[in-house]
């Protein structure tokens, strides 16, 4: 998948609005003070000493008059702009992409270097003789080993986010659990370049110092990936729309989510260009060895600890305060314990666990949560059902397990590397973004045509599928015209190695698959952040990691069948698969694009799901009286799976 989506859903709302801004002091106290109507005695969460909520979920500050508040007239006429972001806001974006680029740059060589051996005739450090359709290697163990490992490093990586985030808003804050995260980043960068050394290559044994570092970078990246993004939208001090007149006379609506749109866009910009340090890597590891491929990400990631420490005075810091994520889980341990793993899904599954249910029935289970608290756990996985179809659409869009770079080592690559390739699926998406925003959506939004979140999510599960199926096509081709014919990416030594194919045409369905995830991701968070409670975003974003989670576990789990001569259907069951799936996505929740747009015609809530931002404010389906602690406002944030 592509490292970044310049896109998402803007949430415009007339009446109350789902963002933070500028207040004063005085809102700061009113907001944490014993009389809020947050409840947070009621919720289980004590608001730390000295912290506080954010204005939009304090109804008190929102529906008093303040200097400049905008009438109902004025939100529905006047021009949107963004307030001054903080400095500290772009330092957190270059700490975002200092540490995405030593990771990016990283990722894409793990199969290379686990998978083939040191080339014949090479320098030595793992680059093959030019001239050569030779691929770098190093530990030459085969497929099978190599996806092994790739799979279980992104695992690793996308799994354990979901206990770092509970322990950053339980224990830890934040800004400790970044900076610890970014201790073990070191570690294992540095070990990663010894694993380059030319004398531990020769002598087989780099694989020691390269798998403990390879496994030490996932566990922190997991550190890191749940927290920086909460951080930035956390250091926003636009916290209400006003009405300003610029130097033009213009009167406009300086806007809390367009000062959001603004800081996410830069995030994510770097966070992209960051991914592209993979391209300087891939090079590196072709042309001069594993030691320079492995010294880039290094000197990237150099820069952090002096960022963290220059930003800790300057930041606008949540202390811990609490996390409900416990709570869900015993939730789900009573439910399935007294109804069982059959009755999942089932009329009155979820009322197993609240405590009226548990008092009624006599007996003694201690709860630390409400009945309402229940129901919020149970329409946060209704809301979350879409996930579900998200691990197969993934496999399509990059190939199952570690496939795609299979494939590609099969191909006539001229000098390119082969595992360049793979950056077609983030180019396409920065291709295609402003194309679909800025000419498709607002196309068909002026020709009254109603392009639904559900049909949208249809055509880019349609289009996944169609990409898988373009790597079945192209590999089939490759294992007829190899040498080696269907073992030819078992480092094969006939002729020139590879079928005289060239390694571009892989830039197709790589480029399909970026583009589905257009489709696919903006529309999927907009219902899920539109109907799952505000008080359960942090469990959205936990699903949505895990759900990608899912789809390297099953690589993992067929790791002895990606391997030649299964390739083919490797890339080919996937695909019809997910046609399959797509008719049933459609015809299961096609009724959420009939209720959605009733939604939207409700004039405090109207969902474009484009731009960058996934802040969707409070309506009629997400209310819930229990809430986060402050800490946990900004959590729906995570909106790309590669961030």
């Amino acid at each position: 998948m592509g490292k970044f989506a310049p896109h998402d859903m803007i949430v415009h709302r007339t009446s109350t609005y789902a963002r933070t801004g500028n207040s004063t002091e005085a809102d700061l106290e009113r907001s944490s003070s014993t009389n809020s109507p947050i409840g947070d005695e009621e919720k289980g969460h004590k608001t730390p000493p000295g912290d506080s909520h954010a204005p939009y979920l304090d109804p008190s500050i929102m529906e008093e008059d303040y200097d400049g508040k905008p009438t109902e007239e004025e939100l529905k006429t006047l021009r949107r702009v963004p307030g001054n972001l903080p400095a500290v806001a772009y330092l957190i974006c270059i700490v975002e992409f200092c540490e995405r680029a030593s990771y990016y740059g990283v990722q894409p060589l793990i199969a290379n270097y686990v998978n083939r051996p040191l080339p014949d005739g090479g320098n030595g450090y793992g680059a093959p003789p030019e001239g050569t359709q030779q691929t770098a290697g190093a530990l030459g163990m085969g497929t099978v080993t190599a996806n092994a490992v790739t799979q279980s490093f992104s695992m690793l990586a996308y799994a354990l986010p979901m206990v770092f985030g509970w322990l950053a808003d339980a224990k830890t804050g934040r800004f400790s659990l970044i900076c610890w995260g970014v201790g073990v980043f070191g570690i294992a960068h540095v070990l990663m370049v010894a694993a380059g050394a030319k004398d531990l290559l020769a002598a087989g044994t780099a694989k020691v110092p390269y798998f403990l570092s390879v496994y030490i970078l996932s566990v922190g990246a997991a550190m890191f990936k749940p927290n920086v993004s909460p951080l930035l939208l956390d250091q926003m001090t636009t916290t209400v729309p006003k009405v300003i007149t610029l130097g033009s006379g213009e009167r406009v609506i300086q806007d809390p989510e367009s000062t959001t749109e603004r800081v996410m866009l830069w995030f994510y910009l770097l966070i992209n260009v960051g991914g592209f340090m993979g391209v300087a890597t891939s090079y590196s590891e072709k042309y001069v060895g594993w030691w320079l491929a492995f010294l880039i990400p290094l000197l990237l990631y150099l820069p952090l600890p002096l960022l963290l420490w220059f930003l800790y005075k300057r930041l606008i810091l949540h202390p811990p305060g609490g996390s409900d994520l416990g709570n869900v889980f015993r939730v789900l341990g009573i439910c399935f314990r007294r109804g069982g793993v059959s009755k999942f899904g089932r009329h009155g599954f979820w009322d197993l666990a609240k405590p009226s249910h548990i008092a009624a029935a006599g007996l003694s289970i201690k709860t630390e949560w409400n009945d309402e608290f229940v129901d919020d756990v149970r329409r946060t996985f209704q809301a979350t059902g879409i996930f579900c179809f998200f691990p197969l659409q993934y496999i399509n869009d990059n190939g199952i397990g570690s496939a795609a770079n299979f494939l590609s080592t099969m191909l006539t690559t001229n000098g390119v590397p082969n595992d360049v390739i793979s950056n077609f699926n983030s180019l396409s998406i920065i291709a295609m973004a402003p194309v679909l925003n800025y000419g498709l959506y607002p196309l068909l939004r002026k020709l009254n045509v109603h392009y639904g979140p559900v049909a949208r999510i249809t055509t880019g599960l349609a289009m996944s599928s169609v990409g898988g199926a373009g790597y079945a096509i192209l590999n089939s081709y490759a294992y007829a015209q190899s040498p080696c014919g269907e073992y030819g990416s078992t480092d094969c030594q006939i002729g020139t190695g590879v079928a005289p194919i060239s390694i571009w045409w892989m830039a197709i369905p790589f480029a399909v698959g970026g583009i589905s995830e257009l489709f696919v991701n903006v529309p999927a968070y907009g219902i899920a952040y539109s109907r799952a409670p505000v008080n359960m975003r942090g469990l959205v974003s936990a699903i949505n990691l895990f759900t990608t989670a899912v789809a390297y576990i099953i690589g993992l789990a067929c790791s002895s069948v990606i391997t030649d001569p299964y390739l083919t259907w490797d890339f080919g069951g996937p695909a019809i698969a997910g046609g399959v799936c797509t008719i049933i996505f459609y015809f299961t929740f096609r009724h959420i694009d009939k209720e959605e747009f009733q939604l939207s015609q409700n004039k405090d809530y109207h969902l474009k799901m484009e731009g960058t931002v996934n802040v969707v404010g409070e309506n009629e389906l997400n209310k819930s009286a229990n809430r986060p602690a402050p800490i946990a406002e900004n959590e729906e944030m995570m909106i790309s799976q590669k961030q």
